[in-house]
């Protein structure tokens, strides 16, 4: 019987340390974050810094807002002439209100017809990660790509301070 309760001791123990560790792992992970409205369509790229084919942006402010929705094309592309104008929602510039929300932006400047995807926004200790996926071209690498033009997806969600991690 005394042989047992060192063992037993022992189990009890590293049981507590497994649920410890579980408990740390679930915090780390974090808490997904509700979006509360998400917008996509065509960008106008900075021809000079396109090298990798991605990017993001985190827009916290109304100057900064009205500065990304400046490099949304105005008119469709498209052979048509002239072209109808952009459907693109952004462009009537729904109110945001920055006090309360920002939005992430990821661009992708590889392709004018598949856009960037954001898959999860979530908060944890050290701040916010957003995952992002590019989906594969597929058929459309064989398409006309009009120089200079992207994709973006946009989400609004609640106002954070601190870092933002993104993930791709």
């Amino acid at each position: 019987m005394k042989a047992l309760i060192p063992l037993l001791v022992g189990i009890v123990v590293t049981g507590c340390r497994e649920a410890e560790e579980l408990q740390d792992a679930t915090a780390e992970t974090g808490l997904e974050i509700h979006v509360i409205a998400s917008y996509h369509g065509r960008v106008a790229l900075d021809l000079t810094d396109q090298a990798s084919g991605r990017s993001e942006m985190i827009i916290r402010s109304q100057a900064d807002y009205e500065g990304f929705v400046t490099k949304i094309p105005k008119r469709q592309i498209t052979r048509t002439k002239p072209a109808p104008p952009s459907e693109d929602p952004l462009l009537k510039q729904p109110s945001i209100d920055f006090e309360n929300s920002m939005m992430l932006v990821a661009i992708r400047s590889d392709s004018m017809y598949v856009t960037p995807e954001f898959k999860s926004i979530t908060s944890d200790k050290n701040g916010l990660s957003a995952r992002i996926t590019d989906p594969e071209l597929g058929d459309t690498k064989a398409l006309n790509q009009q120089e200079g033009i992207g994709t973006y997806q946009a989400v609004i969600i609640p106002h954070r301070e601190g870092s933002i991690k993104f993930i791709r």
